[in-house]
């Protein structure tokens, strides 16, 4: 990056900066981690000075004049680049990035930046060298290496950003405030005899829950977890774990109704920051994280998904994966190789009434009427028989001289031709 001109000091501090790329993240529905690959961009794109010194400038370019008609703070020579991201346009003053209002305008070229981000960006969670080349995938730089050296830098100036934020609240009013003490009521239907609860599970829990905003969904990291490993937790986490747990034959069991320590530190747009467990229900599902998922296994977690969301009147889209959530804050990955987005859909398709194929028994036909072994000749024989009440006539010749009595045409009575 070359500057040819700075102002006395930036429009935007770093946690200026930070906040309002955080905020187009969210509205996006995405994580902080999404935040950090951004500001790992604009640092090593614009970034100056080292230390609390650091400065993060938005250049303008004499190469692109209408740059210079909107907010900077400095220039640059470096090709046709601006502003935080230095995107450009292209060689013919194609719009690569937009306007240069856009490439100008911190959230536009924000967004712009997050549109065009990978889907799988979650993958860097806890991985410098990952998110580095998630930026370079968007920037194309000719020094992909140097994004994966801002990781600390990014995400010290976002947490100091969020630190005196009050934590979001949801746009609209929450069905269920309190323990979720329905939960038996709620899944036996859904459930059926896949429905287990652990005694006592009415009375456990670490504190009474809030506004219950959706389901987070984990993997124990172990196939043969039990729902009373969950209930009694390990020695540094003390249980519960989780308010369900569902095993791997699709056993679904009830073992907390109150808050449990699932999931911790972490983000998600409609959620205040590190409070997912006084507003989420924790499913732990007995998995290792990168097995195949049993098929009664994920069917009771859809089932058990779908009815509580219908309970909670949310859409499916209010279930999460922890790696959703604390992806970032954590470097968790579960519910490990299970793919969310697909996964929301199937609880959807569920909360819809969708008929799955393969789920459901046959149905078995009514029975018919009892047919005896020599049904067939009997009939043959009646067919045949000239019957004594007909006039000596079989039951053919019997509705042909009713039909020449008719006139219609072709019937004749064989009694009467002979």
């Amino acid at each position: 990056m070359s500057f040819t001109w700075f102002a006395d000091k930036p429009l935007h501090t770093r946690e200026e900066v930070a906040r309002i790329v955080h905020t187009v993240s969210r509205g996006r529905g995405l994580d902080e981690l999404a935040t950090v690959i951004a500001l790992m961009t604009i640092s090593t794109e614009v970034g100056t000075g080292t230390g609390d010194d650091r400065q993060w400038w938005c250049p303008a370019n004499d190469r692109v004049p209408a740059t210079k008609n909107y907010a900077h703070d400095s220039k640059s020579d470096d090709n046709r680049s601006s502003g935080y991201f230095q995107q450009q346009p292209g060689p013919n003053g194609e719009p690569w990035w937009g306007t240069p209002e856009d490439m100008m305008t911190l959230s536009r070229a924000a967004n712009t930046f997050l549109e065009r981000l990978s889907d799988d960006y979650g993958r860097a969670a806890n991985n410098p060298a990952l998110a580095g080349q998630f930026a370079q995938r968007v920037q194309q730089s000719a020094f992909p290496d140097r994004y994966a050296e801002k990781w600390d830098e990014a995400w010290s100036v976002l947490r100091r950003a969020l630190g005196d934020q009050t934590p979001s609240t949801p746009e609209e009013p929450m069905v269920w405030t309190g323990d979720p003490v329905w939960l038996e009521e709620v899944l036996r239907p859904a459930l059926g005899d896949r429905l287990k609860t652990l005694p006592g599970w009415q009375n456990r829990g670490h504190g009474d829950f809030k506004d219950i905003r959706g389901v987070m969904v984990h993997h124990t990291g172990n196939r043969n977890a039990t729902a009373e490993s969950i209930r009694d937790g390990r020695p540094d986490l003390p249980g519960p774990l989780s308010n369900i747990h569902i095993a791997t034959d699709g056993t679904v069991t009830i073992v907390a109704v109150g808050v449990c320590w699932h999931a911790g530190k972490g983000s998600y747009p409609w959620l205040p920051t590190d409070m997912g467990n006084w507003h989420l229900i924790g499913i732990e599902c007995a998995h290792d994280g990168n097995e195949q998922w049993p098929d009664a296994q994920i069917i009771a977690l859809r089932d058990t998904c779908a009815a509580l969301a219908l309970k909670l009147e949310v859409p499916a889209t209010r279930v999460i994966g922890h790696k959703e959530y604390a992806g970032a804050a954590q470097g968790k990955w579960d519910p490990g190789n299970m793919d969310m987005a697909w996964f929301r859909g199937e609880v959807r398709k569920d909360m819809d009434g969708f008929v799955f194929p393969g789920e459901h028994p046959p149905i078995d036909p009514a029975p018919g009427p009892i047919v005896p072994p020599d049904y067939g000749k009997e009939v043959w024989d009646q067919l045949r028989i000239e019957w004594p009440q007909l006039g000596g006539r079989t039951l053919v010749d019997t509705v042909a001289a009713i039909g020449a009595k008719l006139g219609i045409d072709g019937c004749y009575d064989v009694k009467a031709a002979k």
